[in-house]
């Protein structure tokens, strides 16, 4: 976190155009590591932090930055880092004493796995300050365990970057625990440089983002936000390749979460359905796109795989919510061959596949391109931005992320990832890095309430588990 410094103290990070686009906040992943009795003592562990965070800022510089906007286009961002740069302020939490019930034992909490419920954000996520600091840290040490909230802007690193961060921070720590890394310590890049050009093509207006119009003197109508919640749901690999079955069509290929895409985007359209049909039987048509977040990374040429910065893009495809929606009976859901054509599964599958498909370097050059084009920024939105308590819906997924392949110390192995806990979060989904994918996924889930108990039905039937 820097400190505050003069102006003219500072170099400017130029932020790429993808950078700009992507939404303004936080990146924000919690990492689950156990304490032994063969652990490194707490003292020692917070200074092998502080000197893992150090020679990573030391190698990415930008990391110790601030987030303002520029003088010349206040919709545009840049980075400024201190030229003298002070010693990062790692956020240490102390709740591992005998008697401390702020939170649970991390015994307790492995053995109920890790359930998001049990993790807020309001107390493991740094809070946020001004100026915008591109990254904070805080380890919270409670009883037999460390749970160290990563927190970086979206605006400089995506999923896939922070995986590479994070990679790279638990080989430095490893390194100055006196352990001897394996393999070398190779540091992401951070050079904007490394992105193509953008080039003119119709291809942003079919995918992924739409330029919207602003008008300067209306106001956005308030909306009366009802009740929220979030579950992790736990799918086996054996239930995904059953539903990966039932979503097969003969139209073409689908992978696994594709399928677990259908799943959740058709029996949240149902739910949301069901609800408007209680409010009235009229027929009608709701808009309704699905958006789905993709690593462009290998799709450059060449690969940019080592590649930090933002490179994420977005899948969509429209599929209209029709009303009425007629009930499905609680009977109804043990036939799931049946339940999947109810619920539009391999339509949506397949939907879903090539939308995905269709995101390629030229879609990517064209995405810039229109960025460039801009004046203000801000006017390139994603295509899907009505999700938030609306009909859209969008999906994330870290599932491949190198969250578990280095241990930050002797022991210090990850366990789990989980997103701190936020009660207001409705219409999106992440997929979560697990251990060993083989044998399943993760998958964090926001809706309403009362969407929430119909979807949780469904996901359950397609023998999901809540933890």
């Amino acid at each position: 976190m820097a400190a505050n410094v003069a102006m003219e103290d500072f170099t400017r990070f130029q932020l790429s155009e993808l950078d700009q686009i992507m939404p303004r906040l936080y990146v924000r992943w919690l990492l689950c590591i156990p304490v032994s009795q063969t652990s490194p003592s707490k003292m020692a562990t917070v200074k092998i932090l502080e000197s893992g965070i150090k020679d990573t800022l030391a190698s990415l510089p930008v990391l110790q930055g601030i987030i303002v906007s520029k003088s010349s286009n206040p919709s545009r961002l840049e980075v400024q880092v201190p030229k003298e740069r002070p010693v990062f302020d790692l956020r240490v939490q102390h709740h591992d004493g005998d008697h401390d019930d702020t939170l649970p034992t991390y015994e307790s909490l492995k053995e109920a796995e890790f359930p998001a419920s049990s993790l807020p954000d309001k107390i493991l996520t740094p809070l946020e300050i001004t100026p915008l600091p591109v990254l904070d840290i805080m380890a919270t040490f409670i009883r037999g365990g460390l749970l160290l909230c990563i927190k970086c802007h979206h605006v400089v690193i995506d999923g896939g970057g922070m995986g590479l961060v994070i990679k790279f921070l638990a080989q430095n720590c490893f390194a100055n625990s006196g352990q001897e890394n394996l393999q070398p310590i190779i540091a992401p890049s951070m050079d904007r440089s490394i992105l193509p050009q953008g080039k003119r093509s119709d291809l942003i207006i079919e995918n992924g983002f739409h330029v919207v119009h602003h008008n300067g003197t209306a106001q956005k109508p308030t909306k009366d936000y009802v009740p929220m919640t979030s579950h992790t749901f736990k799918f086996k690999a054996e239930a995904l390749q059953r539903l990966k079955l039932l979503c097969s069509t003969e139209l073409g290929f689908i992978s696994t979460q594709d399928a677990l895409t259908a799943l959740l985007y058709g029996s949240v359209s149902y739910a949301r359905g069901r609800r408007f049909t209680e409010t009235s039987t009229k027929a009608a048509t709701l808009p309704s796109v699905m958006g789905i977040a993709v690593d462009g990374r290998g799709r450059l040429n060449p690969p940019a795989v080592n590649y930090a910065g933002n490179v994420t893009m977005y899948a969509t495809y429209s599929s209209p919510i029709l009303l009425p929606v007629e009930n499905i009976p609680s009977h109804s859901c043990k036939d799931l061959e049946s339940l999947s054509q109810r619920l539009n599964l391999p339509s949506l599958a397949f939907q879903s596949r090539t939308a995905i498909t269709a995101v390629t370097q030229d879609y990517i050059e064209s995405v810039i391109s229109a960025a460039e084009s801009l004046e203000d920024v801000s006017r390139l939105q994603p295509s899907f931005a009505d999700f938030f308590q609306g009909t859209d819906f969008f999906i994330t997924s870290g599932a491949d992320f190198p969250v578990f392949e280095q241990d930050w110390w002797s022991g210090g192995k990850v366990d789990a990832l989980r997103i701190p806990f936020k009660g207001n979060w409705d219409g999106s989904c992440v997929v979560l890095a697990t251990q060993d994918r083989s044998k399943g996924l993760d998958i964090m889930l926001g809706l309403r309430e009362d969407d929430m108990a119909v979807v949780r039905d469904i996901l359950l039937a397609f023998e999901a588990r809540i933890v």
